[in-house]
């Protein structure tokens, strides 16, 4: 493998150097995307439960002991419900873009590494081949056909060897892609599905507020004591 490396030139180190870089990413994000797996049904039947109950206060704390996108957001929707219509939006709108965030992060180095990895090859390829035919210049045209064979096989390591990054990292970075966008959609079924929870089982909002009033006053009681 260093053999190889070697005779690829400075541009197989750069393609390597790329590799690491993607393959760390890809296990860093396969990580967090599985810590932060919720099982969509499973979650939003319990919270629909305990909407259908009036007990908003469970399921803030149900949702608090998650740490997914979806927990986070039945938080943030349940604790400003009592808000007005749009500054409720807003903030719906703001708290999802920032979980949106958390999941495209670093994503798009996987992206970047994958359309430059190939080209990369194809540079190494280009200088490989000048070297080459500079040695059959040098000699007036007679080069052997064994050690000009052996000049264009090295030339197109760096090729090969980019297209072998660039493929397995593009195939990740449409994997987190697509997860990313069943995710996103997945908040917006859970904010659809919420409202539609509220309509039908209609829950006082200041019912609400005195529930949410009750649990504040208790933290600042403890915290005061």
């Amino acid at each position: 493998m260093l053999d190889l490396l070697n005779q690829g030139g400075w541009v197989m180190y750069v393609i390597l150097g790329c590799s690491v870089i993607a393959f760390a990413v890809m296990v860093e994000r396969f990580v967090y995307c599985l810590w932060t797996k919720e099982n969509y049904k499973r979650f939003l039947r319990q919270i629909k439960k305990y909407i259908s109950g009036k007990d908003v206060n469970s399921a803030i704390s149900f949702a608090r002991k998650r740490h997914t996108a979806l927990s986070r957001l039945t938080v943030v929707y349940l604790r400003h419900i009592k808000r007005r219509q749009d500054v409720f939006e807003d903030i719906l709108q703001r708290i999802g873009s920032q979980e949106l965030g958390r999941l495209e992060k670093r994503v798009p180095i996987l992206a970047t590494i994958g359309h430059l990895t190939p080209l990369m090859g194809l540079l190494g390829t280009v200088l490989g081949m000048i070297v080459c035919f500079q040695k059959i210049q040098s000699l007036g045209g007679q080069a052997d056909v064994n050690a000009l064979a052996g000049g264009i096989w090295t030339a197109l390591l760096t090729t090969a060897f980019g297209l072998t990054v660039a493929i397995p990292v593009m195939a990740a970075y449409h994997y987190f892609e697509n997860l990313i966008d069943r995710r996103a959609k997945e908040m917006q079924y859970l904010i659809s599905e919420l409202n539609q929870s509220f309509n039908i089982h209609p829950v006082d909002k200041q019912d609400i507020e005195r529930q949410l009033a009750k649990k504040e006053d208790k933290y600042e009681t403890v915290h005061s004591s």
